[in-house]
């Protein structure tokens, strides 16, 4: 008979994901995870499997959700543009509240051209943002609050790659007020 697990797994698999955020995936050591974790090893393997497998569960669970996040101001008006608009404010947001590198541009850097599987997720989720954005982009043309001579792909993409600036001036500079300008110069530049 199997035992019930004494310990959320969720929860912890939070308590990992932040840490790998915050240290990225090689600077994390299983002992880091079974301190942040308050896990032995054997119950981390057992769960989680190895480092590897753990890191891809992060990453996976931190791609989700910001690609739900992404859906989310969707339903939250009824103008695309405004929609477009919201997720650009919700990527300053986060990127000054959180005051470190979102996961996916960290990860992209450290291990995306060397491990196939993170390369994967990244790919697919940065795919799904930029679909949820082309989206946008065609029904707001449609709607005449973008000119509908802009490729929807090539803004969609422009804007997710937008957000790799943002971390990086913020890491850099630690200057809200000027991720704030780039946002609203990015927004003023979609609308032309």
């Amino acid at each position: 008979m199997a035992r019930n697990k004494a310990f959320e797994p969720e929860e912890k698999l939070k308590k990992a994901k932040d840490l790998f955020w915050q240290k990225g995936y090689s600077g994390t050591t299983m002992q880091d995870l079974v301190d942040t974790m308050g896990l032995n090893r054997g119950s981390i393997y057992d769960t989680y499997g190895d480092k590897h497998s753990l890191f891809l569960m992060c990453l996976t669970s931190y791609a989700d959700s910001t690609l739900a996040d992404f859906q989310q101001a969707v339903t939250e008006t009824k103008s695309p543009l405004k929609a477009i608009e919201k997720i650009i404010k919700r990527a300053v947001v986060r990127t000054v509240a959180e005051g470190k590198t979102c996961m996916g541009v960290k990860s992209t850097f450290e291990l995306a051209s060397v491990d196939a599987e993170v390369h994967t997720i990244l790919k697919d989720n940065t795919n799904g943002m930029v679909a949820v954005l082309k989206e946008l982009v065609k029904k707001a043309q449609k709607a005449g609050e973008i000119s509908a001579k802009r490729d929807p792909g090539v803004v969609a993409a422009f804007i997710v790659a937008n957000f790799t600036g943002f971390w990086q001036f913020y890491l850099v500079y630690q200057d809200a007020a000027l991720i704030q300008q780039q946002a609203d110069f990015l927004i003023r530049s979609i609308k032309k």
